[in-house]
């Protein structure tokens, strides 16, 4: 992970904003590496969480997000995009999925004495199996590879 992707986690976390990482770096921590472009988080919607997140974003980068509001994150699929030293999406829905619903499907991880939230495979093959992207099916069919071994 880089730098700017650890800080940016690192200060979700210590700002104690209500996330999980998805994407191509929660399926990196669960051992299948692929190239990646962008960090993708799913955050609960509740006033007192998006107020932290907007307090973070507004210290984040050059401060491109600094112009969000608790409004913009509304309950729908589609991410708000944020781009600085690289892209950040935003989401508050994801196939369909809540934060609510997928937070029995996270672990923790330390990075650097910070800890990041991620979905396990379980929640990424969930999040996943229905999408019709080719590197999507391929995270699954790795991810189920993945827990075949562990077993």
């Amino acid at each position: 992970m880089t730098s700017a992707f650890e800080r940016l986690l690192a200060d979700l976390s210590e700002a104690g904003v209500d996330y999980i990482l998805v994407g191509g770096l929660a399926v990196a921590f669960c051992g299948h590496v692929r190239a990646t472009e962008d960090v993708d988080i799913l955050v609960q919607v509740d006033d007192e969480n998006l107020a932290r997140l907007l307090e973070v974003l507004a210290g984040f980068g050059e401060g491109a997000a600094s112009g969000l509001q608790a409004d913009d994150f509304t309950l729908e699929e589609g991410a708000i995009r944020v781009v600085e030293e690289f892209p950040l999406d935003i989401f508050t829905q994801m196939s369909g999925y809540r934060y609510e619903d997928l937070e029995s499907m996270t672990t923790t991880r330390r990075v650097n004495d910070h800890t990041i939230r991620h979905l396990n495979i379980e929640g990424l093959i969930t999040l996943k199996e229905e999408s019709l992207r080719d590197k999507d099916q391929m995270d699954v069919a790795a991810l189920r590879r993945i827990q075949e071994e562990e077993e």
